[in-house]
């Protein structure tokens, strides 16, 4: 069991409930990330990037964060109601924040919902202050629920899946391709955090079981078999800070 006390058994359970009870499945997975994230956050000043109705950023404040909530969709932010965190619309491409605003940013499961990873970190990196932490998720293209409401159709390709899945059983409601969803895979994130002039990679790892981090390492497979890739990057101390 997981110090948040929620088991894998019980997260599974959620999960296959979520469809109708998705509050329940956020809320115990939200419990769980939080509580497992590498990094005390008590007394830092947090960014919950992404953070949809808002239930990862009350688990983050009631760990002792002062926590900004930040979502593109203003109907998601007022779905749950108003707890300790600050909330905000706004496009995590552009935020309104100054330079190193935060401590740390959390980002879980946006980028498979922006068109352009590359500006998610920029902007990250931006308002993050030398020395601090991200952390980020995301539901990686190939896994078995990486294309959302495709019901595995997703295999079968962006356009040919989505066209098959429409003929069949309609348009999704959200997560339309290429509008809510884009195919976001874990080799070409590697390397644009590798490649960022700002932001070291600390550790990446599967989401729901960091443990077998090996995956991480074998392209392909990695691809495949992560479900959920997470991972811990720190934006780099100002130069003369480490001297």
């Amino acid at each position: 069991m997981s110090p948040s006390g929620t088991s894998n058994t019980e997260l599974l359970r959620s999960f296959l409930r979520h469809k109708n009870d998705p509050d329940d499945f956020y809320q115990a997975l939200s419990r769980r990330a939080t509580s497992e994230l590498p990094i005390d956050v008590q007394g830092h000043r947090v960014l919950d990037l992404g953070c949809g109705r808002g239930w990862d950023a009350e688990a983050l404040a009631a760990q002792g964060a002062g926590v900004t909530a930040l979502d593109l969709d203003p109907t998601l932010l007022r779905a749950t109601p108003l707890g300790q965190a600050a909330r905000l619309v706004g496009d995590g491409r552009q935020t309104p924040f100054p330079d190193s605003s935060f401590d740390g940013v959390y980002c879980s499961n946006v980028l498979e919902h922006t068109p352009d990873p590359a500006a998610i970190l920029d902007e990250v990196a931006r308002i993050t202050r030398p020395g601090g932490w991200v952390w980020l998720s995301w539901t990686n293209w190939y896994s078995p629920v990486g294309g959302h409401e495709l019901r595995l159709l997703h295999y079968l390709g962006p356009t040919v899946g989505a066209r098959i899945h429409e003929r069949l059983f309609g348009k999704p409601a959200i997560n339309v391709i290429g509008d809510g969803l884009w195919p976001t895979h874990i080799g070409p994130v590697l390397r644009l955090v590798s490649s960022h002039p700002t932001l070291d990679l600390v550790d990446a790892v599967p989401r729901y079981y960091p443990s077998q981090r090996w995956i991480l390492r074998v392209p392909g497979v990695r691809e495949v078999l992560t479900w959920n890739c997470a991972m811990t990057l720190q934006r780099q101390p100002a130069r003369g800070d480490d001297e």
